[in-house]
C-alpha cells in the first residue's frame, strides 16, 4: 500500500475524531487541531464530505479569529449511519440508537419479571425492540451494527462465557437476536460494565487519566479498568469483575455469585434484603430512595451498611489498582448521593496509611449507560484505522 493513500486515511480517522470530540469547527481551526497545512485539511473536507460522512454548516455564523474572516463549520454529518446498542440486564432492556455525529437519536426502555431469563426468549425481546426502533427511524439501510451489552463475562467472538445473574453459560446470544431480525446486521456483545465505562468517556475532548475505574451497580456489580483510556480485559478478557471480590462470609443475599462477594453486600436485591432486615418493605430501588428521603429508619440504617461495604470494597480496589477516579453508575448508585461521607470514611479506613482516596464520581448518564456505550463501541470501530490500508492485505496476512 503506497504511503500517501495510508497517510491520508490516517489523517482523515484523525479529523473524523476530532469533529466527534470538539464539535464543528472551521476548515483553518481543523488544520490546526491536526497539524495540517489548510489545503491539506481542505482536501481532506473535501473528500470526507463527497462521501456523505461530513458537512458543511454555512448556516453558522463561524469566524477563523486569525483571518477575522467569516466562515462555516464543519461538523459530522448525523444522517450518515446508525448504531444501535442494546442494555440487557436482569428483568431490565433498554435500546438506544446514536447517529453518526454519536448523538443519541431514539430510545427505549422496557421492563420484565426478573424471573424471565431463559436466552431464546430474552433473544426474541431484543430482537423485538430493535426492529420497532429500526422500522420507526426509518428501515436498516444506515444501520452500521448492534451491540448488545449483558452482565456477566464476553469472550472476544461475543459469546457469553458466564452470566450468574442471568443464569447463563455459554450462550451464544447473538445468533439467536439475529434469527429474529429481517436484515441481520453486524452483531456484536460486550460486558455491561465495560459498555458503561466506553459511555462516560467515548466523546470527552481530554483523554481519562493513567488509571481509572468504572463501578456498575444493579441487580450485581460489574466494572472496567481504564488505562490512558483503554479497557484493560486481562488474559480471557473478563478483567474488571469487581463484584466478585471477597469482603465478607457471608453477604446479604444469596446469589448466584461466589458466597461473601462485594455484589452480595451492595448490589440491588442485597440493599432490598436488607432493608427487610430492618424492617422495611422496599419492593424496588426507588421505592427505597423514596422511604430514605422520607428519614425511615430502616433506610437510613441499611444505607449505612451500604456505605460500610461499598467503601471496603473501593478501598481494596484503591489499595491494588490506585486509580485516579472512580465513576459509579447504574441504579443502585443513586445511593451514593445521600452517604458520599460516609464511604469516603470506610475507604479511609482501609486503604493504606498515607495514601490518597481518589476522587469519586457520580454518573450521570441514568439508565441507558450501557446501551449508550454499546452504541458507541461499533461507532469508535467504524472511526478506526483500517489496518489493511496501513499495512496492506499481504502484510496483515504474514504478520
Amino acid at each position: 500500500m503506497s504511503m500517501p493513500r495510508a497517510v491520508r486515511h490516517i489523517n482523515e480517522i484523525r479529523a473524523l475524531e476530532a469533529l466527534l470530540r470538539r464539535g464543528g469547527m472551521s476548515r483553518a481551526d481543523l488544520a490546526r487541531q491536526l497539524g495540517l497545512t489548510r489545503s491539506t485539511a481542505s482536501s481532506i473536507v473535501n473528500t470526507l464530505t463527497t462521501e456523505g460522512l461530513v458537512i458543511e454548516d454555512e448556516a453558522q455564523d463561524a469566524r477563523d479569529n486569525r483571518a477575522g474572516r467569516p466562515g462555516t463549520l464543519v461538523r459530522l454529518r448525523g444522517e450518515h449511519g446508525l448504531f444501535i446498542g442494546v442494555e440487557l440486564g436482569v428483568g431490565r432492556l433498554s435500546v438506544v440508537a446514536l447517529d453518526f455525529a454519536a448523538c443519541v437519536v431514539a430510545e427505549r426502555h422496557e421492563t420484565f419479571a426478573a424471573t424471565e431469563t431463559a436466552p431464546e426468549r430474552l433473544a426474541a425481546r431484543v430482537a423485538d425492540q430493535v426492529d420497532g426502533l429500526c422500522k420507526a427511524l426509518g428501515g436498516y439501510d444506515r444501520l452500521h451494527g448492534i451491540c448488545v451489552a449483558v452482565p456477566g463475562a464476553v469472550d472476544r467472538e461475543g459469546r457469553v462465557m458466564r452470566a450468574p445473574l442471568l443464569g447463563w453459560r455459554d450462550v451464544a446470544i447473538l445468533p439467536m437476536i439475529a434469527a429474529h431480525l429481517p436484515q441481520p446486521p453486524l452483531l456484536t456483545a460486550e460486558n455491561d460494565a465495560n459498555a458503561f465505562a466506553m459511555a462516560e468517556v467515548y466523546r470527552q475532548p481530554a483523554r481519562p487519566g493513567p488509571m481509572e475505574l468504572y463501578v456498575f451497580l444493579d441487580a450485581g456489580l460489574g466494572g472496567a479498568i481504564l488505562a490512558g483510556g483503554e479497557t484493560l480485559r486481562g488474559h480471557g478478557g473478563y478483567a474488571g469483575e469487581f463484584g466478585h471480590i471477597l469482603v465478607g462470609q457471608e453477604g446479604f443475599v444469596d446469589m448466584a455469585t461466589l458466597p461473601g462477594s462485594l455484589e452480595t453486600f451492595v448490589g440491588r436485591e442485597a440493599v432490598l434484603a436488607r432493608h427487610r432486615f430492618h424492617g422495611g418493605g422496599a419492593g424496588d430501588i426507588a421505592g427505597f430512595l423514596g422511604l430514605l428521603e422520607t428519614g425511615e429508619g430502616a433506610a437510613q440504617v441499611t444505607l449505612a451498611d451500604w456505605a460500610h461495604y461499598l467503601g471496603l470494597g473501593l478501598a481494596a480496589l484503591a489499595n491494588i489498582l490506585d486509580p485516579g477516579r472512580i465513576v459509579l453508575g447504574g441504579p443502585v448508585a443513586a445511593l451514593y448521593g445521600h452517604c458520599r461521607e460516609a464511604v469516603a470514611a470506610a475507604m479511609a479506613r482501609h486503604v493504606l496509611n498515607g495514601q490518597p482516596l481518589p476522587e469519586i464520581v457520580l454518573s450521570e448518564l441514568g439508565h441507558g449507560g450501557p446501551a449508550i456505550g454499546a452504541a458507541c463501541l461499533l461507532h469508535k470501530r467504524l472511526l478506526s484505522v483500517d489496518q489493511e490500508i496501513v499495512f496492506g492485505a499481504e502484510n496483515l496476512t504474514s504478520r
